[in-house]
Formats: C-alpha cells, sequence, structure tokens
C-alpha cells in the first residue's frame, strides 16, 4: 500500500506557507530537500534558502480543542479546530443535546442530506459556516448511515479482528497492483510499488503482479498502459481485480471507462480505490500560481519530469475528465477514504493540509468528497490522510480489504 503516495513531487512542491512560525517553516522548507533520499541531484544551498523564501507566507495559527470521546467503534482522543466541531463530537454524537440552538442548526443540515452525500461546493460550505473538522465528521458519519456501507465497514472491522482468507476462492481471481507515482525510483521507501501487500498477497497464495506504469507518466499514458495489461491478464480467464492508490486512481477510471470495450472490460470484477485522486489535487493548481510556480518549474526541471504529466493530475484537466466518464458495466467498486480531522495529520500532511482547508475537507492533496468513485461504497479510514503507510497496520488492511471484495463478489454484490 501507499503511503507518501506521491512521493518526491508532493513533498517538494506543497511546501506549507502557514507554518506556526517564519524560522521553523524555513527549517521545514529546508528539511524536506536536503534528507530525501530519492533526489537524482541535491538542490543547492542557496536554491533551498530561495526557495524557502518565496514559499513561505504569512503565519496562521488554528484553534485547538481537545475531544475525547469513542466514533464510529474508536477512540477518537485529538484536538479539533473549532469549539462546534467539539460540542458535535464529544455532545451531539454521543446523543448529549445540551445546546439548543446549535442542535436544531445540526439537526437542520441530517434532514437536508438524509439520502444523500454533500457536493464538493456543499461541503465547503459547511465548512465555512461551521469548520472543516465539523464537516469532516458530518461526511464521515453520512457515509457511515448508508445501509451498504455500514454493512462493509463493520464487515471489515470484524475481519480485522480475525483476519482469514480460508475458505475462499482465491484461485478464481488476479489481483493487480496499480503503482504511484516515482514508483520505480522512491517505491521502497514510500509504498508506492505495494511491496509489502505483493509480498503478503503472494504468500497467501493470491496471483497478483504490479502493472508497470511509466513512473512519472501522465493519466492518460497510465491509463493506456493499464489498459493494455488488463487485456493481457484477461486472456487467462481468471477475474481481475484492481488496486490502485492516489495518482493511480485517475487512470484506473479512464482506462476502465474509455479505453477498454464491453468485453474487454468484462474481465474486471472489482476495483479497489485507495485514495484515489480522482477529482485531481488542488495543490497543482495552488503552485502553477506566481510565486509558487517559480519552484514548481524548477522542480520539474530539476527531477526532469515531464510538466504536463503533472498537471494532468490538477483539478481543471482532472474534473473535466471525471464529468465524462462513465463504467457501463456490473463491477465493484470500494473505496478507502481517509478522512483525518485536523489533529490527526500525518508529517507528510501537516504542511498541505491548510493549503486545501480554504477548500473544505481534504486527505492532505485531495478533497474528501472528490476521492469517491461513482456507484461505489465506500470504507471511512477515520484520522488517518492520504500517506496511508504511516498507519503501522495498513498492509495487513489492504488483505483484509481484499478478502472482502473477494466475498462480496462471490455472494454476487457488486453495488449498493
Amino acid at each position: 500500500m501507499k503511503a507518501k503516495t506521491d512521493t518526491v513531487f508532493w513533498n517538494l512542491v506543497c511546501l506549507s506557507p502557514s507554518s506556526k512560525s517564519y524560522k521553523m517553516g524555513l527549517l521545514d522548507g529546508l528539511r524536506l530537500c536536503l534528507f530525501m533520499p530519492c533526489l537524482k541531484r541535491r538542490l543547492s544551498i542557496a536554491s533551498l534558502f530561495l526557495l524557502a523564501f518565496i514559499l513561505l507566507g504569512a503565519c496562521s495559527s488554528t484553534p485547538k480543542m481537545f475531544v475525547d470521546s469513542p466514533l464510529f467503534g474508536e477512540h477518537v482522543f485529538t484536538t479539533v479546530d473549532s469549539e462546534v466541531a467539539r460540542y458535535y463530537l464529544d455532545s451531539y454524537l454521543q446523543g448529549e443535546f445540551s445546546n439548543r440552538e446549535l442542535d436544531e442548526r445540526i439537526s437542520g443540515l441530517y434532514r437536508q442530506y438524509r439520502n444523500t452525500i454533500p457536493s464538493r461546493d456543499e461541503l465547503k460550505g459547511i465548512s465555512q459556516q461551521y469548520s472543516v473538522d465539523f464537516a469532516s465528521l458530518f461526511l464521515a458519519d453520512l457515509l457511515l448511515k448508508n445501509e451498504c456501507n455500514k454493512k462493509l465497514n463493520n464487515s471489515f472491522t470484524h475481519q480485522m479482528e480475525s483476519p482469514t482468507i480460508a475458505g475462499l476462492n482465491i484461485s478464481s481471481y488476479k489481483l493487480l497492483f496499480v503503482p504511484g507515482w516515482d514508483y520505480a525510483e522512491s517505491g521502497h521507501l514510500t509504498g508506492a510499488d505495494f511491496n509489502a501487500p505483493r509480498a503478503m498477497a503472494t504468500k497467501l497464495g493470491i496471483e497478483n503482479y504490479l502493472v508497470e506504469l511509466p513512473p512519472t507518466g501522465s493519466v492518460e499514458q497510465n491509463a493506456e498502459y493499464l489498459a493494455t495489461d488488463i487485456i493481457h491478464h484477461g486472456r487467462a480467464g481468471k477475474g481481475i481485480i484492481l488496486a490502485g492508490a492516489s495518482s493511480a486512481g485517475p487512470a484506473i477510471h479512464l482506462a476502465l471507462a474509455e479505453l477498454l470495450s464491453e468485453k474487454e472490460r468484462r474481465a474486471v470484477k472489482a476495483w479497489f480505490n485507495i485514495g484515489g485522486i480522482l477529482q485531481g489535487s488542488p495543490l497543482i493548481d495552488y503552485y502553477q500560481q506566481w510565486p509558487h510556480s517559480w519552484f514548481f518549474n524548477f522542480a520539474v526541471w530539476d527531477q526532469g519530469w515531464d510538466k504536463q504529466a503533472i498537471v494532468s493530475m490538477g483539478t481543471g484537466r482532472s474534473r473535466s475528465r471525471f464529468s465524462r466518464l462513465r463504467i457501463e458495466s456490473e463491477l465493484l467498486i470500494i473505496n478507502y477514504l481517509g478522512i483525518p480531522l485536523s489533529g490527526q495529520l500525518s508529517k507528510f500532511s501537516i504542511g498541505k493540509y491548510p493549503l486545501l482547508k480554504p477548500e473544505g475537507p481534504n486527505d492532505g492533496l485531495t478533497l474528501l468528497t472528490d476521492a469517491i468513485a461513482p456507484n461505489s461504497m465506500t470504507i471511512v479510514a477515520l484520522g488517518s490522510d492520504h500517506y496511508f503507510a504511516e498507519d503501522p497496520e495498513i498492509d495487513k488492511k489492504t488483505i483484509v480489504l481484499l478478502a472482502l471484495v473477494i466475498t462480496y463478489l462471490e455472494k454476487g454484490i457488486t453495488s449498493c
């Protein structure tokens, strides 16, 4: 499973201008560049200082309210960004109502979104009216109130207590791992090459392969490579399960919706979408603007990357692409969605999350609703952000999720 999913690119271009202080931000910027072991060339000290001066902006602070409550079968002890988020978690969701005005406003939101999930813009509006942590918790609760999601998440929790693939017809399937950005050079450090879950799958006797995408290719290039691999593996007659994270997500979506014929697509039985940036990352858009574009262009030149390959994962092209894609086949799609609170960010998201915060709930790389595939079910990973490999149990969870996918397929469940 991927962790710091998109590696060098994301860590270089996503230095935060909202660091706690100018000095700490400068040191953080230098540290990111000096200690990235997969850089092809070290940046000069002068360039690093210039980088830090350009990217560090005004200091900002986020209110921190402590919360300590059970939530969705787990205990949450962290901080949130507002008093309303604290009240929502510690009181409202626990069935304790002591603020009549706020209780009625929150209940009104539930009446409004009784049978649906807020859109990106609606969730942004909720964030502005209440707070980002409130909106994140509200989205998580809505997702888990969906009956299909509730059953899936309960099954996941149960299997985590006693993981097994005994009795599953694993010989009827082959698993294709679709790797993330720069997996060839940095995958052993980031998990982008899926090395650990591939080894676990092999040990369990599950036939699996890594799709050898261009390591820093565009969404369109990667989709073409993936489509070719699907056609090749589909000839064996086994059902194909796709597992892809982060930048692999939009390539999988494009390949399934447009590059495969109906017959070729029929070989794919399931898609496991792990934090896929299906509608792009606003961070890419952010770093197209001056003065941030200066370092973005420098980093692209320094690494020898194709700028347009990176831009293909921005929101402009990604949302346009997403809006036209339709998968016209019976296909089980399960999202694994990290939903972090502001006090639960990993070291790889803590500088990126504030840049996306004005747009609403995010995982440190993409907006939460933009990582949900159409016609899918969702496992909610509350407390995780985009960089799943920071979770010490993530490899175990990958196999448990695979077992769940096969269980659903064997039962003929492909949609909610």
